[in-house]
C-alpha cells in the first residue's frame, strides 16, 4: 500500500483484499463526504 501511486481502483481493492468492503461501509459510516481521500482512496460508494 505504501508504494501504491495513482494506479486506478482495482490496484486499491486488489491490496486491501477481503476487507475492502468492510473498509467502504466504515466509509460510508464516518466519511460520507469522503474528505479523507488524499492517500489510496476508498470510495464511500463503491
Amino acid at each position: 500500500m505504501n508504494f501504491l501511486s495513482r494506479e486506478g481502483n482495482k490496484r486499491v481493492r486488489a491490496a486491501f483484499g477481503d476487507n475492502y468492503g468492510r473498509l467502504v461501509e466504515l466509509k460510508r459510516r464516518y466519511d460520507p463526504e469522503n474528505r479523507f481521500r488524499v492517500n489510496q482512496n476508498i470510495a464511500p460508494r463503491a
